[in-house]
């Protein structure tokens, strides 16, 4: 977000506070961030935030550690595809009936907990198993909504696999 205001780009920030509570940030007084204390899984008010964007960075779920994955492995999985959905409702919306020209959706290096290639190519993800975790499964089926948003809506997409090496 510092980067996108540094740049002179207006960013919307959405966020419930369900994981962290409320956090200040050094970009909070800044005239182009405009902050929305809000469900991410609130489709109306998306396709509203999304009226005047040109870019979605889909980032909002329901995380947590290695540990969080299985404690939480339904409510996980339930909740993230909600979000996803709304998600991408709002973008396809945003898309047609808008200026919305992209939508970033975070996904995880876990959709290949379950590969069978090493070093593990970006295409594996077509040919190696699901992954096993319902949290790899979720962030897979992510890629899946983005793939078939394009594939109907002509939705452009980027996916990022951020991970984490100890």
């Amino acid at each position: 977000i510092e980067e996108l205001l540094a740049s002179g780009h207006a960013v919307v920030g959405l966020d419930n506070f369900s994981k962290y509570g409320r956090l200040e940030r050094t970009f909070d007084d800044n005239p182009r961030y405009k902050f929305v204390a809000a469900d991410a899984k609130d489709g109306p008010l998306l396709r509203d935030l999304l009226g005047d964007c040109d870019h979605f960075v889909a980032a909002a779920a329901m995380i947590g550690g290695i540990s969080y994955f299985h404690e939480f492995a339904y409510d996980l999985l339930a909740e993230n595809e909600r979000i996803t959905a709304d998600a991408l409702d709002a973008a396809i919306w945003a898309h047609k009936n808008r200026r919305l020209r992209k939508i970033t959706v975070l996904s995880s290096s876990m959709v290949y907990e379950s590969a069978t290639e090493f070093p593990t190519p970006e295409d594996a993800i077509l040919r190696s198993p699901p992954p096993r975790s319902t949290y790899g499964f979720q962030k897979l089926a992510t890629e899946y909504f983005c793939r078939g948003a394009r594939e109907q809506y002509g939705l452009p997409y980027t996916i990022a696999r951020p991970f984490n090496c100890v």
